[in-house]
């Protein structure tokens, strides 16, 4: 996370309308003599908090909504042997909306152009990653699934430390087991739970691990923010999956797909991008630790669905690496982001 005054965050500052236009309204808020603080209750206007409160409620509720549309979507056979198309589906979506966001009236970024060819290998970690968590959401219950997810955390930081040389502290090391620790406990003895499930979901945490490593060093390379990244990434995916739908998605039957599960299939392209636009601008607008809390929330309601859709009932042990796991994401969410 870009510290306040490096050329990141003034970038990101910078390549995004709704950030400078807050940022003159807070600083004229200031004007009775209190100094204005970046990231302070205290010293940010209410225009600015309501859009703030705005871009979380969005988040968590664009998440929510995305997995258990997926999950209905996937209930259909048919559907769920079209993931390749699902997920050029989702691309689509994420392109038009960035791109009307990035145009008048709006204009909460400048769109770049960057080189074709050097984003072909980004784009492909970046479907992989999503199709490979739409499969996890398909072949495992819904709290398998959301648990699984978060062993991303660790394996990031596993991977900055063998490719990256970032050094991690006791403390940190202590976050990730406690994290690791919550969620073996909380996934003992749960049922639904297949190999293939599994293997799924080792390689789906796995593939995103190295595409946001590797992401966070192209942003840097690039110079550029997370939408304007993702502006590039998203048609050129659409185009790259384009060659293996014939290979390995069957054409479904449209006729006989029920009415509601086409239905949800549309609203979750809109909840994809609607996620993809308000992470960003969490992102953009407050601190690494505020999208942290943010995520917590979501996994706590997805958890707390998904459970009672499978008549799980809650123990002691659950409950205890719940505490364990988000537990440990937040304070390793505090640590990396000093």
């Amino acid at each position: 996370m870009p510290k306040d005054g490096s050329p990141e965050r003034d970038l990101e500052m910078s390549a995004t309308g709704l950030l400078r236009q807050d940022s003159r309204d807070s600083k004229d808020d200031s004007k009775d003599g209190e100094p204005w603080k970046s990231g302070g209750v205290a010293g940010k206007s209410v225009r600015t908090q309501i859009i703030d409160a705005f871009c979380i409620g969005l988040n968590i509720l664009s998440t929510v909504l995305l997995v258990f549309l997926n999950k209905w979507i996937f209930r259909d056979p048919q559907l769920k042997n079209t993931q390749i198309s699902f997920a050029m589906w989702h691309f689509t979506c994420t392109t038009l909306v960035l791109y009307l966001a990035s145009r008048p009236p709006f204009n909460l970024f400048v769109p770049i152009r960057l080189p074709f060819l050097q984003m072909i290998p980004l784009c492909s970690f970046f479907a992989g990653f999503l199709i490979l968590g739409n499969l996890s959401l398909a072949y495992n219950p819904i709290g398998f699934y959301q648990l699984a997810k978060i062993l991303t955390t660790p394996c990031v930081a596993l991977l900055q430390y063998i490719f990256l040389s970032k050094s991690i502290t006791l403390l940190t090391m202590g976050a990730l087991a406690s994290l690791c620790a919550g969620v073996a406990l909380t996934n003992s003895g749960a049922s639904g739970i297949t190999t293939l499930g599994a293997s799924i979901a080792i390689a789906a945490f796995t593939v995103t691990a190295f595409y946001q490593v590797w992401i966070g060093k192209k942003m840097k390379d690039f110079a550029v923010s997370s939408p304007q990244l993702l502006l590039n990434q998203a048609p050129i995916s659409v185009l790259l999956l384009a060659f293996l739908v014939p290979f390995f998605d069957t054409v479904p039957d449209v006729g006989v797909i029920p009415r509601d599960t086409v239905i949800a299939l549309f609203l979750s392209g809109l909840a994809a991008a609607a996620l993809n636009l308000s992470q960003f601008l969490i992102i953009g607008r407050m601190s690494a630790l505020t999208f942290n809390v943010a995520s917590n929330v979501k996994t706590i309601i997805i958890l707390t669905y998904g459970w009672i859709s499978d008549s799980r009932l809650l123990t002691p042990k659950d409950l205890l690496g719940i505490v364990m796991a988000l537990g440990g994401a937040t304070l390793y969410s505090q640590l990396a982001s000093k």
